[in-house]
């Protein structure tokens, strides 16, 4: 019997990774993860600016997917790709929204696909981020982790914002219709 490495820390940040994209099994507890929050996006949304906004949340789509991109090049590869580089097999994030989620699929399963190969004892091994800096493995992971929520977030602000219903689920923030 051959000892395995260990991959057990490898694999939980695999899977907090797989949630950031989407959720399954958490019924309605889903609602941080990427493609949810790029589910009920209308076709006219994908594009519109909110008021006095400076992204639309095709472009912010685009930058998560392409982020995974360039750090996958970088961390885990031969670190040749440029920011303008989207393609994957010759398959871009295209226009509509489903285009583009199709893409996340792709660029989140390429970044998986190369981290997931690490052992626990490469989490701390140094790594080249697109920036030219270098981190720990397990840092570069967590990145992939914290940044998408971050624009996840701003995804969600901005379709709530294009729809008009800008509130919390559970309370209508004394906002309903009638109050000034």
């Amino acid at each position: 019997m051959t000892d395995q490495p260990s991959r057990a820390a490898v694999n939980e940040l695999m899977t907090m990774f797989d949630h950031v994209l989407e959720e399954h099994g958490f019924g309605w507890d889903h609602w941080h993860s990427l493609l949810w929050n790029l589910h009920n996006v209308e076709p006219e949304q994908w594009t519109q600016l909110p008021p006095r906004g400076g992204r639309t949340i095709r472009e912010l789509a685009i930058h998560l997917g392409t982020t995974f991109l360039m750090y996958e090049s970088h961390a885990f590869g031969d670190g040749s790709r440029t920011w303008g580089d989207r393609d994957i097999s010759g398959v871009g994030p295209g226009n509509t929204p489903e285009e583009t989620c199709a893409w996340l699929r792709r660029t989140h399963g390429v970044l998986r696909e190369s981290a997931s190969q690490l052992t626990d004892d490469q989490l701390g091994e140094l790594r080249r981020t697109p920036w030219g800096e270098e981190y720990e493995a397990r840092r570069i992971i967590e990145l992939m982790i914290q940044h998408p929520l971050y624009h996840v977030g701003e995804i969600n602000h901005i379709r709530a914002l294009l729809q008009g219903n800008d509130d919390w689920d559970h309370q209508d923030m004394g906002r309903d219709e009638g109050a000034t």
